[in-house]
């Protein structure tokens, strides 16, 4: 274990059904956020709410209004009737007029909340731009006070904002830290397009912690960088070990068999068992070279025995 790396408890994560529910607005100075605070860091007013509660409180404010130019006009009515009898006939008619209004209100109260919602994302696009930034700006810095807060923060902006610039401060803290099986960790939302040697790294501490979480994007990702990694200190053995986090599903062992083929030698014993089992199950399946590489592993093995 590398003693430079710290141990570290990660705050719980919070998983959104969608990406804007991790948004809060400021009801006094409008700026956005996407962290934890208690404050807003503008203003410092204790004002900050989620962008669904902005716009259920704008929807209530724009039917309320409704509301109040109805009761207006039958008090109006009312007010200027020539006799009590019409006073009296204008209030009964303008109150059964407004019921029908509030019961509309109630039944298209969700679809105006959500058309509330759309017209704050439309019309502050570059207020969200601007509080985002200001949050990654404040993760970077606080880098050098904990490393462990400033990768938290990085999480939750990188939810809203997808650039590899964002991916790889995360990867590169995540480097800082003693990684273990039961931390909360990822791999596909940080994967970045360039070669990488510290991404590739991290890929091997999740290969050797977690290969469930080894995909079809990382495989893609290591097969067309498969070169370079080869050419990196202990390139070799974070192959072998993406290549047995393959052997798991059948669907990679037949997407990915020519990379597999590549390492297979180097596998664990019940891992090449695995992959002779699959291969002789699946007969019309194209595993090409790696077919003939698992038997002849495999009957060497069982000559042994």
């Amino acid at each position: 274990m590398n003693s430079s790396k710290q141990a570290v408890q990660f705050r719980p994560f919070t998983r959104t059904e969608h990406a804007f529910q991790k948004l809060r607005i400021c009801r006094h100075c409008g700026q956005f956020t996407a962290l934890w605070e208690e404050k807003c860091t503008s203003c410092d007013r204790d004002t900050l709410v989620p962008v669904e509660q902005y716009a259920k409180l704008s929807a209530s404010r724009y039917f309320r209004k409704d509301l109040a130019i109805g009761i207006i006009l039958l008090a109006a009515a009312v007010f200027f009737g020539h006799s009590t009898q019409q006073m009296l006939l204008s209030g009964v008619v303008g109150a059964l007029l407004l019921l029908p209004l509030v019961l509309l209100q109630q039944r298209i109260y969700p679809f105006e909340k959500r058309r509330q919602l759309i017209r704050l994302f439309r019309g502050r696009i570059s207020q969200i731009h601007e509080g985002l930034g200001v949050n990654h700006q404040n993760a970077v810095a606080l880098r050098q006070l904990s490393e462990r807060v400033s990768y938290e923060m990085l999480r939750e902006i990188a939810v809203l904002i997808h650039n590899d610039r964002i991916r790889l401060q995360q990867v590169a803290l995540l480097q800082s830290f003693v990684l273990r099986k039961d931390m909360e960790l990822t791999l596909d939302p940080l994967l970045i397009k360039s070669f990488e040697p510290l991404m590739v790294r991290y890929i091997g501490e999740i290969a050797r912690l977690n290969r469930e979480l080894i995909k079809d994007r990382t495989f893609r990702y290591v097969t067309f960088y498969e070169r370079r990694i080869l050419e990196m200190a202990g390139g070799e053995d974070i192959l072998v070990r993406v290549a047995n986090a393959a052997v798991r599903k059948k669907r990679y062992v037949v997407t990915h068999a020519a990379f597999i083929s590549r390492y297979v030698r180097k596998l664990p014993k019940e891992r090449v068992q695995r992959l002779y089992h699959i291969i002789q199950e699946n007969p019309l399946e194209p595993f090409g070279d790696l077919a003939d590489e698992v038997k002849i592993m495999y009957l060497m093995e069982q000559y042994k025995s």
